[in-house]
């Protein structure tokens, strides 16, 4: 079932991205479809420390914004919790990035993929990673 984790316990989510508006877009449809969004961030500083605040099934991670440079941000939160499934969303069509992102254990998307295809990617990412 679409946003829930054990077909009964909402998905928690972690967005990280600097644009506000897409947050909440994002936000607004994950949360509509019964996930919960357990937090926000604007930078790559702030996803890190929400990410261990909150300790979301998945984090949604927008592959350029302030404090990150290329995949640091999603090595550095697979090396805080290699368990908790880590979706890297671009604006940019990389092939290398793409293929380097899964070569690391992360998810890669891109945004013009649309919302329903990253709602598809945190359900696969999940249950892959946690198939109980």
């Amino acid at each position: 079932m679409a946003g829930t984790r054990d077909g009964v316990r909402p998905t928690s989510v972690l967005i990280a991205d600097d644009d506000a508006r897409f947050r909440s877009v994002v936000r607004s449809l994950l949360e509509g479809d019964g996930y919960r969004v357990v937090a926000e961030a604007a930078d790559a500083d702030e996803a890190r420390a929400l990410a261990r605040e909150h300790q979301p099934d998945v984090v949604v991670l927008d592959l350029v914004m302030k404090g990150s440079v290329g995949l640091s941000t999603a090595r550095a939160l697979l090396e805080d919790d290699p368990t908790r499934p880590v979706v890297v969303i671009s604006s940019l069509f990389d092939p290398v990035l793409e293929r380097e992102t899964v070569q690391m254990g992360a998810w890669y998307l891109e945004k013009t993929e649309g919302l329903e295809a990253l709602e598809h990617t945190i359900d696969d990412a999940v249950s892959v990673s946690n198939p109980d």
